[in-house]
């Protein structure tokens, strides 16, 4: 299956940096679909910031994603969810773990987990590190338009693949949320993978988290960067080692006039494997 790119356009705003002096930034609009017959347009800034000495900006594949999430429907559990309204309650048991509906690693700008709290009208939180987090705030501020004021919230908060046991939410009020008692229903990953160390980082971190609900789902995209094609099949060996199961995957071409990186992105959709071996659809 085929997935075109939505159109990108570009313009500039003013940010105040620090408390001195305001200077340009660029603000990126994508026009993406949440379903077959509506667009929204979704407003994403991209800081001056290195992630793993690359620069901080709305690739390829996450365009590509966010494009694809409205044709491929997920049912959420009706029990167990957070809401984010009050502190969540103590989990009763490993077995019944609080649930946070929708959940991005490796976020960036954002633009994925945007999409799929428009889609999904589901509680969200987009994670990346320390230093990327206040550019997801800024982003979850700038499109708050876009939401209704009784849409389920949309955080930001920092989960470290090489610590994956905690994901600490900075605001409103400080709180840890352990793997061990909380989980997640969806998890979406857009150009998490470049470098050697990231297919078994991201393997264990989707492992730690992801509901054992049967209709629980591991989404990722990825750029079919030559570089690192060893480690794309090196992830999905993990991921079929821990016990997932491939159910839909495709490929989407971004705009040329969009990107100037790697266009050519693959997208997979995962379950848990089930005992009679089928998966949870």
């Amino acid at each position: 299956m085929s997935t075109s790119s939505p159109v990108s356009t570009t313009q500039e705003a003013n940010r105040r940096d620090g408390d001195t002096k305001s200077k340009p930034v660029a603000i990126r609009t994508f026009d993406i679909a949440i379903s077959s017959s509506k667009n929204v347009t979704i407003r994403i800034t991209e800081p001056a910031l290195l992630a793993d000495n690359l620069p901080l900006e709305t690739w390829a594949s996450s365009s590509i994603l966010a494009a694809e999430l409205h044709k491929h429907p997920i049912t959420f559990p009706t029990s167990h969810l957070i809401d984010f309204s009050s502190p969540p309650p103590p989990s009763p048991s490993p077995v019944s773990p609080n649930i946070i509906p929708i959940l991005e690693l490796g976020a960036g700008t954002g633009l994925v987990g945007l999409t799929a709290s428009l889609l999904h009208h589901h509680p969200t939180i987009l994670t990346d590190l320390p230093p990327i987090v206040p550019g997801l705030v800024a982003n979850i501020a700038l499109n708050n338009p876009l939401f209704p004021r009784s849409h389920p919230p949309i955080l930001a908060g920092v989960l470290d693949w090489t610590c994956p046991t905690t994901l600490s939410l900075p605001s409103p009020s400080p709180l840890d949320l352990p793997a061990s008692s909380t989980k997640a229903h969806v998890i979406l990953a857009a150009d998490t993978l470049y470098s050697a160390d990231h297919p078994l980082l991201l393997t264990d971190t989707v492992t730690k988290w992801l509901s054992r609900d049967k209709d629980a789902r591991f989404v990722m995209a990825t750029a079919l960067r030559v570089a690192y094609l060893e480690e794309l099949r090196e992830l999905w060996e993990r991921l079929e080692g821990a016990g997932l199961a491939c159910l839909d995957e495709g490929k989407g071409m971004a705009r040329e006039e969009d990107f100037d990186d790697e266009r050519l992105v693959e997208w997979s959709f995962w379950a848990w494997k089930q005992e009679s071996g089928e998966t949870g659809v």
